[in-house]
């Protein structure tokens, strides 16, 4: 028997197979460093956390420390630390995102927890099946709470602010807050940072850079 290859059509017909294979291989691995190229791109182009001055938080933050500020794309966040007087690790910190336009849609804890840097410690998933929401003047307020049963509490929260609860800043249609503050204390005092009478101003000083999206310029 003859080897396969020894007929002139079926060697031409093989032959053209594992080029077409390989220019196919080649085009999906040329997909996939074009697609991590543009990934690493966009993860460069974001723009770095910057110190600013307190005054321009868009909210009234109680024991602030620092105050960064960044934009991503056509939003804009700022990250308030909060002092922590416990022996708990990592920081106590509230994450703000402006969301411009007149309809920014729902808010989804997902994708602020994403933005803000993931889910910070000591909360795990299970915690986020268990929150808890009331109201106030500034609007429903869910949180997640974390006791080490020592006198030490945690607490997660997240709200978003509109028009309706708040002067915001310019051009924005909402304004996310997400939450984390450890005290020793109860739950009640966390909350305090994120309660109707802080985040329903902005930074004592500072009103006349927080006006609504219709209002006129500040003289």
């Amino acid at each position: 028997m003859k080897h396969i290859f020894a007929h002139p059509f079926l060697r031409r017909s093989v032959l053209v197979h594992i080029a077409l294979a390989g220019g196919l291989f080649l085009l999906a691995a040329c997909n996939q460093s074009l697609a991590t190229f543009g990934e690493s791109q966009s993860r460069a182009l974001r723009s770095e956390w910057q110190a600013t001055p307190l005054q321009n938080a868009w909210i009234y933050a109680p024991n602030a420390q620092m105050l960064l500020a960044r934009r991503d794309g056509r939003i804009s966040e700022q990250q308030i630390a909060l002092s922590n007087q416990t022996a708990l690790p990592r920081d106590n910190f509230i994450y703000l995102r402006m969301i411009p336009g007149q309809s920014p849609g729902v808010m989804r804890l997902r994708d602020v927890l994403e933005q803000s840097g993931g889910l910070p410690e000591p909360f795990t998933e299970d915690d986020l099946q268990v929150m808890r929401t009331t109201e106030d003047a500034a609007g429903a307020l869910t949180w997640a709470e974390w006791s080490n049963g020592a006198g030490t509490t945690c607490v997660l929260a997240v709200r978003r602010m509109t028009v309706q609860t708040r002067v915001l800043p310019r051009n924005a249609g909402a304004l996310d807050l997400l939450m984390r503050n450890c005290v020793r204390g109860s739950a009640q005092a966390a909350l305090e940072p994120a309660s109707a009478g802080h985040v329903g101003q902005p930074a004592r000083g500072t009103a006349s850079r927080t006006l609504a999206p219709l209002a006129a310029p500040a003289p």
